[in-house]
């Protein structure tokens, strides 16, 4: 563990200007984070990716034990809030929710906002492929930043950290009712927005009686918008009303459309 902690800046160029750069930015994503790390070390590994190592032959490890570890300090701290939240959800309800707030989509975007990338340690090649702006890389780092701060700050001061980075998206965990109930929550927002109720239409039905799967496809205000599947018409349509509210709460364009 001392080893761990005391990792050095091998990792840095032999430039002191460049060093100093280093620093700076670290100094920037501290501040951004508005966590002070004891040992600086431990955040600049977090921000080194393989291809750097691989690509530059430093004799430095990469942040994928670090990325190890703060996924599941994530995990602690989302499954710790979400347990004393909301007391009457039940396990298969909380491990949804859990699932939607520590999406990888989710910590990239956390990840954007930070300008994460930026700080990044990367080979040539995965810069050039656009490596800084992928969500599997930013979600990555950001776990591994997570797992960084545990080690120096502990879990009180990581904890508070998480749960600022991710307010916006927790505050919405109540919104994700979808998750339990998608038909009832998608009627009450169309009916608010266009006066209409939503339409299902069974579209297929097939297979024997014992094995039937149904198809349908859900219309909102004279559109379809999407299709469901389920071994009967009400799962199907659950499945539907689902696929349009995922769309509506992760902001995409599709969801956009028509809500």
């Amino acid at each position: 563990m001392a080893t761990e902690e005391k990792y050095p800046f091998q990792s840095l160029p032999k430039s002191t200007y460049k060093k100093k750069h280093r620093y700076r930015q670290l100094d920037s994503l501290q501040k951004k984070l508005r966590v002070k790390f004891s040992n600086k070390s431990l955040l600049n590994r977090a921000l080194i990716h393989r291809s750097y190592v691989n690509e530059t032959n430093a004799t430095v490890r990469d942040n994928e034990r670090l990325e190890f570890l703060g996924d599941a300090v994530l995990a602690l701290v989302v499954n710790e809030y979400l347990f004393r939240k909301f007391e009457d959800y039940s396990e298969g309800d909380l491990a949804k929710i859990k699932s939607a707030v520590v999406s990888e989509s989710t910590l990239a975007k956390v990840a954007m906002q930070l300008n994460l990338g930026s700080y990044i340690l990367m080979g040539k090649g995965e810069e050039h492929s656009g490596g800084r702006f992928r969500e599997s890389i930013l979600a990555n780092t950001m776990e591994a930043v997570i797992g960084a701060m545990y080690l120096d700050a502990g879990l009180k001061a990581t904890r508070k950290c998480v749960l600022s980075l991710l307010k916006k998206d927790i505050e919405r965990i109540d919104k994700l009712s979808y998750l339990r109930d998608p038909k009832t929550t998608l009627q009450e927002i169309v009916q608010k927005k266009y006066k209409c109720q939503p339409v299902y239409e069974v579209v297929e039905e097939k297979g024997p009686d014992h094995l039937k799967e149904f198809t349908v496809r859900l219309i909102i205000n004279g559109k379809e918008v999407s299709r469901g599947t389920g071994n009967s018409k009400r799962k199907a349509e659950v499945e539907a009303a689902r696929i349009v509210l995922e769309k509506l709460y992760s902001g995409s364009e599709n969801g956009d459309m028509f809500i």
